[in-house]
């Protein structure tokens, strides 16, 4: 029986663990500034957007990344202007710039900022503008609200960094981000009750919350590539207990990962040197981890491990807004907001899949239920190993 379970969830991880895709929060940054040049208004725009997230989902839509300018042809118009000079701009660093230079014939032009939205419907911009040395509000173009008009104090409501705009983001950035829905998930498995999974929520909010307000207030600096890899380190870590502790094998499975754990640092070590003491203490902390969990039960390893968790991703969820200008004045607001939203929707995702846990077991589909979350455990498995592999060599 035991042979069995081994290799039962084995075929199930060599099943779904292909390239599952790969989904990360869509969103790029602009800077709108207008300067007279002679008789001419001259709009100069800068849009970066990180390479991780744009070759994904050009690959996905069919673009040939070799083939940039084909992508980026024509994509932000205007009946005010017409475009002088647009480049493409990749330094080697972790992002890409789209320069352009329009030359206007009134000093508040309407454009149409069509980039980045026919390959993620869920894509967000958030765009700084500033004319003649003179700041004006920061805004957020969605696929909602692509019409804009730059340089113009009485900008529609519905593209300003409002509370309710923030609400909103904050909202749609925790529903869109398939790697938070993903360990989400997870700690619904591992919950055995109702009372546990509430301090597990409580936990995780604590964490994430606790470093998006140090992050942004600048009291925590991290960078963006290792938090994402351990993001994707936290999905997998979790999904290995859900697998070890559904087929009583956590301690082979652990043993099984450490050595998969050591050959990736290895690789890494040979690529990248300077981050291989960086895997390496990750591969030590998921060892200890896994052992604790297999000796010694205790409801407290979980909540604690979700607030450590909840941390790690909360700094993820302050790069989200940490490119933006955000106002003093507006700060404690926006973060609220943002927070406020991500909160909601968790509260959302919890709600659904764990009524339909309930649903399982409220018609005697126990099978049935423990069936799929092996299955679903194992599809994140797959989904959390290739964020880290691509993460780890891509985003460096």
């Amino acid at each position: 029986m035991k042979l069995k379970n081994i290799l039962f969830s084995f075929l199930l991880i060599l099943f779904f663990s292909g390239n599952i895709l790969s989904h990360q929060k869509s969103q790029s940054y602009t800077s709108w500034k207008g300067e007279e040049a002679g008789t001419d208004f001259i709009v100069s725009v800068s849009t970066k957007i990180s390479k991780a997230v744009l070759f994904n989902q050009l690959q996905n839509n069919g673009y040939r990344i070799d083939r940039l300018e084909d992508y980026f042809k024509n994509k932000i118009k205007s009946e005010d202007c017409f475009s002088q000079s647009p480049v493409i701009q990749d330094q080697g660093g972790n992002f890409v710039r789209y320069l352009d230079k329009f030359v206007c014939s009134k000093e508040e032009p309407r454009f149409n900022f069509n980039l980045f939205f026919d390959l993620n419907l869920s894509h967000l911009d958030f765009s700084s503008q500033e004319k003649e040395g003179q700041l004006f509000p920061d805004f957020i173009i969605s696929s909602d609200n692509r019409e804009i008009s730059i340089f113009d104090e009485n900008q529609s409501a519905e593209l300003n960094l409002s509370f309710f705009n923030f609400l909103s983001f904050g909202f749609k950035h925790i529903l869109s981000g398939l790697d938070h829905i993903a360990f989400l998930l997870l700690i619904i498995f591992l919950c055995a009750n109702l009372k546990t999974l509430f301090f597990a929520i409580s936990g995780f909010t604590l964490g994430h919350s606790a470093s998006l307000f140090s992050s942004v207030q600048g009291l925590i600096v991290s960078s963006t590539s290792l938090v994402e890899i351990m993001i994707g380190f936290s999905i997998l870590v979790c999904s290995i207990e859900v697998l070890g502790k559904k087929t009583s094998q956590l301690g082979t499975f652990s043993n099984l990962l450490l050595v998969a754990w050591a050959i990736l640092t290895f690789a890494i070590y040979i690529f990248l040197p300077k981050q291989s003491l960086f895997f390496l203490s990750l591969g030590l902390m998921m060892f200890c981890y896994l052992r604790l969990f297999e000796n010694y039960q205790s409801s407290l390893n979980l909540i604690f491990i979700t607030i450590v968790f909840g941390f790690i991703h909360g700094l993820g969820f302050a790069g989200a807004i940490n490119e933006i200008y955000l106002p003093k004045e507006d700060m404690l607001k926006i973060l609220i907001a943002f927070n406020l939203g991500i909160e909601i929707g968790q509260i959302l995702i919890f709600g659904v899949f764990a009524l339909f846990a309930y649903l399982l077991k409220f018609y005697n589909l126990e099978k049935l239920r423990n069936f799929a979350t092996l299955a679903i455990s194992t599809t994140i498995f797959g989904y959390s190993l290739n964020l880290i592999i691509e993460r780890s060599f891509l985003v460096f």
